[in-house]
């Protein structure tokens, strides 16, 4: 599916008010919220609910109704690669978005209008997987990659794929820093994830159609994904673009980063919802940060922080502007092949 953000949207009227963001923000937290409870909660009818969460997908608005995942717990590790492109040859870069759109290990394509102009997101199992397709990307596209960029997930501290809609009570998710064990599973919950990563508000009935299994059991599968941590909550993904939002990622090399800093930087995202996603990463930067915001200002204001609170300790930093997120994956195809594979073993 195309991504989040596109500028040539941002100039579309579509009206989206109190109630919307509201819906909207329930929705982020759990997909499969019930049209009963969200009306009770945005006092509106059931029906009132419904139409409006209809019009937002016809709108563009949501994009989809997801799960937000754990890659970690199911054997993958998360890369990320920033390309400088030569811009005399459109149509090679043209071809190398399509390549990287449609390579099975590719969770999310980014353009910036800043220093780089792509970022590229993979799940690999190991080094030595992400290293052959660095490479095969490379020797595809020798003559228009300039420079490039890697580096290695070690952590994840928070990743929503929504950022506050409106003005109250934002549940951030965070993860939790240990050691995760994999986790197997059998061909039944593979397609079962699958399945709810691409619409996580499929009826248990019509899930377990699909599956050829009871809706009690669809359930207790769910309940069990949950439990392990695979699926950490139901969400969905909406226009960013449409909704008037701006993109920036801030890279953030340190002096040094201890323990103490680390809860520091935690405690900082709890009262920054507006940072939607951050990692600490192996490479040339220490930090990721993800922001999704309003306004220029109100970014300006969290950079502010960032540098105040932990101006001792920043070596050097970097900030660009998303201009198009070309797709996004919550469940790429190397997830679904691999864990059958590796399934079958067991």
């Amino acid at each position: 599916m195309s991504g989040r953000i596109d500028y040539e949207h941002m100039d579309k009227n579509v009206k989206v008010d109190l109630k919307d963001r509201r819906i909207l923000s329930l929705l982020s937290e759990n997909a499969r919220m019930p049209l009963t409870q969200i009306a009770k909660k945005v006092q509106l009818s059931r029906d009132a609910v419904n139409y409006r969460v209809k019009r937002l997908q016809d709108k563009g608005i949501i994009l989809k109704f997801t799960a937000n995942i754990s890659y970690s717990k199911l054997g993958f590790k998360l890369f990320h690669i920033f390309l400088l492109l030569d811009e005399r040859d459109k149509e090679k870069q043209k071809a190398l978005i399509e390549q990287v759109k449609n390579h099975p290990n590719v969770l999310s394509v980014i353009e910036y209008s800043d220093r780089w102009d792509l970022e590229i997101a993979i799940i690999a199992r190991n080094i030595l997987e992400f290293d052959k397709i660095l490479s095969g990307i490379s020797e595809s596209f020798p003559e228009i990659i300039l420079e490039k960029e890697k580096l290695e997930v070690i952590r994840r501290y928070n990743s929503d794929y929504v950022p506050p809609l409106i003005n109250e009570s934002h549940i951030t998710e965070k993860i939790e820093y240990y050691a995760e064990k994999t986790v197997q599973l059998d061909e039944t919950d593979i397609k079962l994830l699958k399945i709810l990563t691409e619409d996580s508000r499929m009826s248990t009935y019509i899930i377990g159609e699909k599956l050829g299994i009871n809706a009690d059991t669809v359930s207790y599968r769910i309940k069990k994904l949950l439990k392990e941590n695979i699926i950490r909550f139901f969400t969905i993904l909406v226009s960013f673009s449409l909704l008037k939002y701006h993109w920036y990622t801030f890279s953030i090399e340190m002096k040094y980063f201890n323990f103490q800093n680390e809860k520091k930087f935690e405690a900082f995202l709890d009262k920054n919802p507006s940072i939607v996603r951050s990692a600490k990463t192996l490479g040339r930067w220490d930090l990721l940060l993800y922001v999704v915001v309003e306004n220029r200002a109100e970014y300006h204001h969290i950079m502010k922080d960032v540098k105040n609170v932990f101006g001792d300790i920043i070596k050097n930093y970097d900030t660009w502007i998303a201009y198009r997120e070309h797709i996004f994956k919550t469940f790429p195809e190397i997830m679904l092949e691999e864990i059958k594979n590796s399934a079958l073993k067991y």
